[in-house]
């Protein structure tokens, strides 16, 4: 877990003192890490196993995005470690799963303790949460100019 990218930046000392702000949990297959459309305040690293990540559509059906295998460089829900609002995505275990799980009052604990460390951290988070508002962009330019396409052609 050490060469995680939230955990990198961060020396051998800063990164044991980190751990002490995680917790480890475990989850049985088929059960829903964090519901989309929620409250959560929690954001977490898949250690092992797989998860789906599904959205839900206006039609309420679930359809998969993605699915993510423990050990990756994925940390999800960094978004509601920050700001404690609303999941994104549905994510469920497809295998027992166990990740590592930082809670909002604990980051915040973390930032007011150990300032230099939690910059390392929210640099990369930075860096997470620009990759998917990026993604997110083209994602909706693909289907805005597919929208054009249909309208002028109607």
């Amino acid at each position: 877990m050490r060469e995680h990218p939230v955990f990198k930046t961060l020396n051998d000392k800063e990164y044991q003192k980190v751990l002490e702000f995680f917790e480890e949990k475990s989850y049985k297959k088929g059960t829903l890490v964090s519901k989309e459309g929620e409250y959560s305040s929690k954001a977490f690293i898949l250690l092992e196993g797989e998860v789906e990540i599904y959205k839900t559509s206006i039609y309420k059906d679930d359809y998969v995005v993605d699915k993510v295998k423990g050990g990756g460089d994925e940390f999800f829900g960094e978004i509601n470690l920050i700001d404690r609002g609303l999941v994104t995505s549905t994510i469920k275990a497809v295998s027992d799963i166990k990740t590592l799980e930082i809670k909002h009052n604990s980051f915040v604990t973390l930032i007011d303790n150990y300032p230099e460390i939690a910059v390392k951290m929210l640099w990369i988070i930075s860096l997470n949460i620009s990759k998917h508002l990026r993604k997110a962009d083209n994602e909706i330019l693909t289907l805005f100019n597919a929208l054009v396409e249909v309208v002028e052609n109607d």
